[in-house]
């Protein structure tokens, strides 16, 4: 294994390794131009290139020259997607049940991929008793993500979600409403009670017409028997 890197600085690094069996075998120090020996088995290849000084100094001339100079070309050709920056869309939500009260924090259409979706309590981050779901692709080529959390009912104030990436030039922290996740029962319930008035209205209306229709008929009967 072996490349290069361009940090933001301007610095560059570079690195090759060697691994045999699923194992660590050699490392290059490119800038003491010596090897590392992860193994005894090693030491004798090692010994071979410190001995041969081109095996060093050649690798050391491509990771500091030719790789940096074909990565700032590759760089350049991808400039336009590389520095592209889509804001996360964050949502918080909390569902109680059997006392527990559960929330969730979920990032969605973010870009670039890597983010840190974190819950806080008191301002301390809770690792251990979050879950997580993975950073997955959106069909946009955007990525979503969410991180839920089991808490006290009465602590729901303490939490927060802290959000990190790369379109935010500070964390952004978010706190679950609960006003905002009960507005949605409480406009069904309205609804349903509107429904429920219209159904009863319009019976009532029949159930009058009916009636008076009956009346009606049973007086016409009546004129006529006496005729």
């Amino acid at each position: 294994m072996y490349g290069c890197d361009i940090l933001e600085d301007g610095t560059t690094r570079g690195y090759r390794q060697d691994a045999y069996d699923g194992r660590d075998f050699i490392a290059l120090d490119k800038d003491t131009k010596t090897f590392t020996a992860a193994v005894p088995e090693a030491v004798p290849t090692k010994r071979k290139w410190e001995d041969d000084g081109s095996v060093a100094e050649r690798w050391k001339h491509y990771l500091e020259e030719t790789c940096v100079e074909w990565l700032q070309r590759y760089v350049e050709h991808g400039k336009a997607e590389l520095g592209r920056r889509e804001r996360p869309e964050v949502r918080v939500r909390g569902k109680e049940a059997d006392g527990v009260l559960t929330l969730s924090c979920r990032a969605h259409g973010f870009y670039p991929r890597p983010i840190v979706v974190e819950w806080m309590k008191d301002g301390a981050v809770q690792h251990q008793d979050a879950h997580t779901g993975g950073v997955a692709p959106n069909s946009d080529g955007t990525y979503h993500t969410w991180v839920t959390i089991d808490a006290r009912p009465e602590d729901r104030d303490k939490y927060q979600c802290r959000v990190q990436h790369a379109s935010l030039q500070q964390p952004g922290l978010y706190s679950w409403e609960p006003s905002e996740s009960n507005l949605v029962p409480i406009v069904v319930g309205i609804v349903a009670i509107v429904a429920i008035a219209i159904v009863a209205g319009v019976g009532f209306a029949i159930y009058r017409s009916r009636a008076g229709k009956s009346r009606w008929v049973q007086e016409d009967s009546g004129g006529c028997g006496g005729i």
